[in-house]
């Protein structure tokens, strides 16, 4: 696993960890989920457009309906303000280098960057039809489990269980992952000089994609993004005013 250092076990990283669930709406599943999140010493289960019954999924939580009881209901905008960092989980990964949205890291890395960030949340798809294009994008990594097989579609329960099982074994980032803000308006500014650079719209955006990507997985601090953030916005300035003349 590279870029991961054995440590002693932490706590305090599962005090910064939740799980969300969009869409859920099998009471199987999301007890289950429950379970599994008080298994592991999870704190915080986050709803957003919830479909199912609590009082059925608390049966199947077992000691875990306390999770589900607890539970809050959010939707994305304020999921998005609560954390640093946002790991996407879907079986459908980028085929192609140009599929940006999905281009995904292995759970491995992902428990890396976790590892360092002040607060993250995994964020599991509907029971049927996973995350959308655009949650995917909402959030900062995407990972999959894979399964070796053409197969590859797990149970939300099950998904679950293996990325807490990887977050549960103690690793340690020398690095911390940057501010999101920062990281925000790095791509903001990329985005901005394509566009004053006379780039297409369509290949900013893409731009804008990877500046996010590149600001989360390029080990520089906050200060250090702060004044490459400096260098973008004297640039933009730069090339709109002579662009002007």
């Amino acid at each position: 696993m590279n870029g991961l250092k054995p440590a002693r076990a932490d706590l305090r990283s599962r005090e910064r960890l939740s799980v969300t669930l969009v869409g859920p709406e099998y009471p199987i599943n999301v007890g289950y989920t429950a379970r599994l999140i008080k298994n592991f010493g999870i704190p915080k289960l986050y709803l957003i457009e919830p479909r199912f019954d609590r009082r059925v999924a608390s049966v199947y939580a077992a000691h875990g309906a306390d999770v589900i009881e607890s539970a809050q209901t959010i939707d994305f905008d304020e999921l998005r303000r609560r954390h640093n960092l946002l790991v996407a989980t879907t079986a459908v990964t980028a085929t192609k280098r140009a599929n940006v949205v999905r281009l995904s890291l292995s759970p491995e890395e992902v428990v890396d960057y976790a590892s360092s960030s002040r607060s993250t949340s995994l964020v599991f798809g509907r029971d049927t039809t996973g995350l959308t294009n655009d949650e995917i994008a909402r959030c900062d990594v995407v990972t999959t489990v894979t399964t070796g097989t053409r197969y590859r579609t797990l149970n939300v329960s099950h998904s679950v269980a293996v990325l807490l099982y990887l977050f549960s074994k103690p690793y340690a980032r020398k690095e911390r992952v940057p501010n999101l803000h920062l990281r925000d308006a790095f791509a903001s500014y990329a985005y901005e000089l394509a566009i004053a650079s006379g780039l297409q719209e369509h290949r900013a955006e893409r731009l804008f994609k990877l500046a996010k990507r590149i600001s989360l997985r390029s080990n520089v601090d906050d200060k250090e993004l702060s004044l490459l953030l400096t260098l973008l916005r004297k640039a933009t300035v730069a090339v709109s005013a002579k662009r002007q003349d």
